[in-house]
């Protein structure tokens, strides 16, 4: 595993997100791939699609796993942590960021630190 992979899962980890569940494996290669500068986004056209060929599973499979996870890490993670990191970006209707907020926001707070 490489340098920046690790400290991408050691992020998702801090944050509370479970390595048990398939969507913190697809966050993490989201992550990586659009560090190296690989186009995810828009999600449904680009991100999705990839990971449902890599892994596959179907692009809605993908989109549900990714916020399954995120949910997760909602309701289990260090809300401090969380609301520090993602405070802006929460959907006040859900609580917790979109699929597109959150991957958006953890890049640019990898950033920062890697």
């Amino acid at each position: 595993m490489e340098k920046d992979e690790l400290k991408i899962k050691k992020y998702l980890l801090e944050l509370g997100f479970q390595p048990n569940l398939k969507g913190y494996h697809l966050l993490a290669y989201l992550i990586e791939k659009a560090r190296n500068g690989e186009k995810i986004m828009p999600l449904k056209y680009y991100g999705y699609i990839d990971l449902s060929k890599k892994f596959g599973v179907s692009v809605a499979s993908v989109e549900k796993d990714i916020q399954n996870a995120i949910s997760s890490a909602w309701l289990r993670g260090n809300v401090d942590t969380l609301y520090r990191e993602f405070g802006e970006t929460l959907d006040e209707d859900k609580g917790k960021p979109t699929n597109k907020q959150f991957l958006l926001t953890a890049l640019e707070r990898l950033a920062m630190k890697i």
